[in-house]
C-alpha cells in the first residue's frame, strides 16, 4: 500500500501523516489533492514522489523534534524534503538548514511602471549595468563597480548582518542573528570565501525585473551565504557524522545537542553565515537599485528581505526551515515595533523565470504550519532530467515570445519554466489551507542568472 494511503485529510490543503515507523511526532502536510496525487494524463502535474515519505519520516525521527510541517512546494532534498519545517527542543539539525545557510530573497520596490521599462534595449542596458555592479556565477567575487567593504566592516557584518549596513527590522526578517561566542573560530575554507560577499552565485539564484498586476515594476533577487556558508555547513556535516559514529555519506542524519561544544560552535557559525547571507542580499539590492535609477530614472528601494534556509529561535525552541519561508501574521509579537506589526510581514515567493512569482501575507492559520509557507513552486524536473527532456530552441522561443530578456546567450534549460511545479496550484493550496493570502503576482520581463 502506498504511504499516501496512510494520510488523514484534515481539510482542503491539509493532510496529516500519523506517527509511523520511527517517527516521534506526526507530520502536517499542506498539499492539495492535485499536488499529492497528481492529475491523470497531465505530465505537468505529476504525483508527489514516494521518496518524500522516507524523508518526512526522517524529519520526524530526530531527537528533540516537537513538530514537523511540510509545504506545498515540497520535493526530495537531502535528509529532509525541500519544503520542510522542523521544530526542536535543545537540538540543532544541520540538514534542516542545508548547505546554503541563510539563502533567501530580497524584493525591491520602484517608482517605475511597465511603460517605463517597455523598451527592450533599455532593459538590456539595465542587465549590462547590473552585471557591472554585481558578480554573477559560481565562485564569483566582488564586481568592478560594487561598494567595497573593509576587513573590519566585514567582521562586523558576520556578527551584526543588516545592522552593520545600517538596515533595520522594518526591511529585513531580522537585522541580525546573535553570535554568542565572540571567540568562535571560522573554518579557514569558509573565511577564504569572504570575498564573495555581494555576489549572486549560480544554480537557481537570480536577479529579476518584474511587473505586477497594476503595472508597477519590482525587482526580486535570490541568493544566500555563498561559499562562506557552504563550507561552514560542510565542516559540521562531517564533524557531526564523526561524533555520532555515522558511516561515510550519512550526513543527512546528523543532529547536534545545542548545549554541546560542537552544537554551540555550529550555532554561532550558522548565525555568522546567516548574517553574511542577509548582508549579501542587501549589498546586491543596493547595487541593483542604483542600476535601475541610472538607466530608467525614478527611484528604487529595498521593500523586504527574508530567508528560507535557516534555523531561528522562536518561542523558546529552534525552528529549522529548509526551503520554507517564515510567515508571521498581523499582531505576531516578533513584529512589534516594525512597519509590519499591523499587516504581517511580506512573504517573497519565486516561481520560475518563465512563469512569475508572488508576494504573500500570512493569515492567523499559519500557526498550524509552524508559521511557515512554501519558498517557491518546487522543482518538478531534476537538472539532469531537464537537460535530457527539454529542447533548447523551443525554450528560447517561449522566452522570446514572452518578452523576457536574459543575460545568458541561451535559456538555462535546468531553470526554465517546465522544471517547476505550477505556482498557481501551490498558491491555491496555501490559501485553501488558510496559511496566507496572495497580495501580488509578478511577471518577469528581464532575468539575470549565474551561468554555471
Amino acid at each position: 500500500m502506498s504511504w499516501k494511503q496512510h494520510l488523514e485529510k484534515v481539510s482542503e490543503g491539509h493532510y496529516v501523516l500519523p506517527r509511523t515507523k520511527t517517527m516521534r511526532v506526526h507530520a502536517d502536510l499542506f498539499l492539495s489533492d492535485k499536488l499529492l496525487w497528481g492529475e491523470e494524463g497531465n505530465p505537468e502535474a505529476p504525483p508527489l514522489e514516494d521518496a518524500v515519505f522516507d524523508q518526512v519520516v526522517n524529519a520526524a525521527t530526530f531527537p528533540g523534534v516537537t513538530r514537523v510541517a511540510v509545504t506545498p512546494d515540497c520535493h526530495v532534498g537531502y535528509g529532509v524534503p525541500i519544503g520542510t519545517i522542523v521544530e526542536t527542543d535543545g537540538v540543532l539539525l544541520p540538514t534542516a538548514a542545508g548547505y546554503d545557510i541563510g539563502c533567501g530573497m530580497v524584493q525591491l520596490q520602484t517608482s517605475l511602471t511597465v511603460e517605463d521599462v517597455a523598451d527592450p534595449a533599455k532593459r538590456r542596458q539595465w542587465i549590462d549595468e547590473v552585471t557591472d555592479r554585481i558578480a554573477v556565477g559560481v565562485g564569483a567575487t566582488r564586481a568592478r563597480k560594487q561598494r567595497k567593504l573593509s576587513e573590519p566592516t566585514l567582521k562586523e557584518v558576520l556578527r551584526h548582518g543588516a545592522k552593520a549596513l545600517g538596515r533595520s527590522r522594518s526591511v529585513t526578517e531580522r537585522d541580525f542573528i546573535p553570535v554568542e561566542d565572540t571567540g568562535v573560530s571560522i573554518p579557514e575554507r569558509a573565511y577564504d570565501k569572504r570575498g564573495q560577499l555581494g555576489s549572486l552565485g549560480g544554480g537557481n539564484h537570480f536577479t529579476e525585473m518584474q511587473v505586477d498586476e497594476m503595472g508597477r515594476v519590482w525587482v526580486m533577487l535570490h541568493t544566500g551565504s555563498r561559499g562562506f556558508g557552504w563550507n561552514i555547513a560542510k565542516h559540521f556535516f562531517v564533524a557531526g557524522a564523526a561524533q555520532l559514529g555515522l558511516k561515510s555519506r550519512s550526513e543527512d542524519f546528523v543532529w547536534l545537542d545545542a548545549d554541546s561544544a560542537l552544537g554551540r560552535s555550529y550555532w554561532n557559525l550558522h548565525n555568522m553565515a546567516a548574517n553574511f547571507a542577509v548582508a549579501n542580499r542587501l549589498l546586491i539590492g543596493e547595487a541593483v537599485c542604483g542600476a535601475l535609477e541610472d538607466v530608467f530614472g525614478g527611484t528604487a528601494n529595498i521593500y523586504y528581505e527574508i530567508s528560507h534556509n535557516l534555523i531561528q529561535r522562536e518561542g523558546g525552541k529552534f525552528v529549522a526551515r529548509k526551503g520554507a519561508t517564515r510567515a508571521f501574521p498581523a499582531g505576531h509579537p516578533a513584529l512589534k515595533g516594525t512597519t509590519w506589526e499591523a499587516t504581517g510581514h511580506p512573504i517573497l515567493i519565486p516561481g520560475s523565470m518563465e512563469t512569475g512569482s508572488a508576494i504573500l501575507f500570512a493569515e492567523p492559520g499559519a500557526e498550524k504550519s509552524i508559521y511557515s509557507v512554501n519558498h517557491g513552486s518546487g522543482r518538478r524536473l531534476s537538472r539532469s532530467a531537464a537537460r535530457r527532456q527539454l529542447q533548447q530552441e523551443e525554450t528560447d522561443r517561449r522566452m522570446a515570445e514572452a518578452g523576457i530578456l536574459l543575460n545568458t546567450r541561451t535559456t538555462p534549460l535546468d531553470e526554465s519554466g517546465p522544471c517547476y511545479k505550477n505556482l498557481d496550484d501551490v498558491l491555491e493550496t496555501v490559501e485553501q489551507a488558510g496559511l496566507a493570502r496572495v497580495a501580488h503576482r509578478l511577471k518577469p520581463v528581464a532575468c539575470i542568472k549565474g551561468a554555471d
